[in-house]
């Protein structure tokens, strides 16, 4: 039963199951030693949780999970007993599906309506957390502060296209038969077996993305480049052109996902964004040529006061509190 238990509720989460598993899956629950089972899938799923989900994170899962596993319409024979046996199914399934939902730090999903051709499933982080999740095919995805992951019902079926807005790290299930596609606003990158990072925020003026391994093809409506490991393209959405750079450190660009800010001679007004997205803040600039100061390094992040102490170490600014918001101010 354990084995059956568990594969009907990975098949589950990943909407992989039929009718028939899913009529099967509540006869599960509603055994008496399902219990104790689902208790030790909860607390080996929980060892890999960053943290317990916010309140409005896991009230929007818990309507979610209603939504998708429901019971039979209440009749005029349906008994108290069935009432509080299926009560309690809901209370076990949540116990465990919602740590499994919230794998990394707090986000949601949200599926189109039945009847809706594309049938789309959207993956959306809130400001100041991350996430990390799997994709059907085994695709491993963490999804940074403020960012969105979309998917429609035929993924995996002929192809593997995801779309990004905001900055996403991909370690690809390899499939050279179904190559795995992430749209950014007007560019495409395509990869078969590879590890990767992109950013693609839609208030940003450019996406950039970094190969750490294997290799990935970028196009854009004018061109189409092919990068090697430790290599970044950026690409600036006004012009339409690509730059080309090498990374000695190519890790250093996704070091987001271990709590880590890396950065390599990038403009104020660039670090600053970052940290808006992060902290859910406001920052201003005292003065435009602020914004052009250059800063690299690496960052443990920990709380907003210590990045921008941090910075102004090394920078000629200093940074004050006014109305709510943060002025970065240059040092004299």
């Amino acid at each position: 039963m354990k084995n059956e238990l568990t594969i009907l509720i990975e098949k589950f989460l990943h909407r992989q199951v039929s009718d028939g598993e899913v009529s099967r899956l509540k006869e599960l629950l509603m055994q008496v030693e399902a219990e104790d089972m689902l208790s030790g899938l909860y607390d080996e799923k929980w060892e890999q949780a960053a943290s317990i989900p916010e309140k409005e994170v896991e009230d929007r899962i818990w309507l979610k999970l209603r939504e998708q596993i429901r019971s039979e319409p209440a009749n005029a024979s349906s008994t108290p007993v069935q009432h509080i046996v299926w009560k309690k199914y809901l209370h076990i399934a949540a116990s465990i599906l919602i740590p499994l939902l919230c794998i990394g730090l707090g986000y949601f999903y949200s599926e189109s309506k039945p009847g809706q051709s594309d049938n789309r499933t959207t993956v959306q982080v809130e400001t100041g957390q991350k996430a990390k999740m799997q994709l059907p095919d085994g695709t491993d995805v963490w999804l940074n502060s403020a960012g969105s992951l979309t998917y429609d019902g035929t993924y995996n079926k002929k192809e593997r296209v995801v779309y990004l807005q905001g900055e996403a790290y991909f370690e690809v299930s390899k499939n050279k038969a179904r190559p795995f596609i992430v749209k950014a606003n007007d560019i495409s990158i395509e990869a078969l077996g590879t590890s990767f990072d992109v950013k693609a925020y839609p208030d940003d003026n450019y996406v950039a993305a970094t190969l750490i391994e294997g290799s990935i093809r970028i196009n854009s409506p004018f061109q189409s480049e092919i990068l090697e490991p430790s290599e970044k393209l950026t690409f600036f959405k006004n012009s339409g052109l690509f730059i080309r750079s090498i990374l000695p450190d190519a890790e250093k660009n996704s070091s987001w996902i271990n709590n880590q800010l890396a950065f390599e001679q990038e403009r104020l007004e660039d670090i600053t964004k970052t940290l808006e997205r992060m902290y859910n803040v406001r920052i201003h600039f005292a003065s435009d040529e602020l914004k052009n100061i250059r800063f690299s390094g690496i960052i443990k992040n920990n709380n907003l006061g210590s990045v921008l102490q941090l910075i102004s170490f090394v920078s000629p600014i200093r940074y004050s509190l006014e109305n709510d918001s943060i002025v970065i101010i240059r040092n004299k």
